[in-house]
């Protein structure tokens, strides 16, 4: 009598383990943080299967297609002009006494970062409409300079220009052109 007892025991619990099992046939898909900007080609769609064959319920799923090719990038507007000093003609450009020790560009803005006597200045020029900064609160980071006017940072290294307004990233910029003085 116990070993039927402890056989229908043992079937129950083998009962409750399969019924609260998942179901073992997860497939998980990832899926791209950022879409590509321009989709070069479009897959086919799948026609469905009249009857599903067993074996292709065991086979792996396909391959994903290929990831789409991003779009070429836009032509870099034409050079600025530049010497030592940074750009000529042009805010972006250390006075006479100081030394360029960055110069640099990107598709919106010219910047010379400029060492002198009594530090580091900022001098950018936004290439829109030519609206001018200079800033005398400048500072070495790791991989590059910091400057600061108001509330607003201005982070330069050989790679970005970051503009960041209190908390509020305004913009990054791919650096096109570079100097190191």
């Amino acid at each position: 009598m116990s070993i039927v007892a402890a056989s229908l025991g043992t079937l129950a619990i083998a009962v409750v383990l399969l019924i609260s099992r998942p179901p073992t046939a997860l497939e998980v898909q990832s899926i791209p943080a950022r879409p590509a900007p321009v989709q070069q080609s479009v897959a086919e769609p799948a026609q469905p299967s009249l009857q599903p064959s067993p074996q292709a319920s065991r086979q792996p799923p396909p391959a994903p297609p290929p990831a789409p090719r991003p779009a070429p990038a836009a032509p870099a507007p034409a050079g600025l002009p530049m010497d030592s000093n940074g750009y000529i003609d042009s805010a972006a450009r250390c006075d006479s006494g100081q030394q360029a020790v960055a110069v640099a560009r990107t598709e919106r803005a010219a910047v010379a970062v400029c060492r002198g006597d009594d530090g580091y200045s900022y001098h950018g020029v936004r290439l829109r409409d030519g609206a001018a900064l200079r800033s005398d609160d400048v500072r070495l980071i790791p991989a590059g300079f910091e400057a600061r006017n108001g509330t607003t940072t201005y982070r330069l290294t050989d790679t970005e220009l970051v503009v960041i307004d209190g908390e509020a990233l305004q913009s990054r910029d791919p650096v096109i052109e570079y100097r190191a003085g």
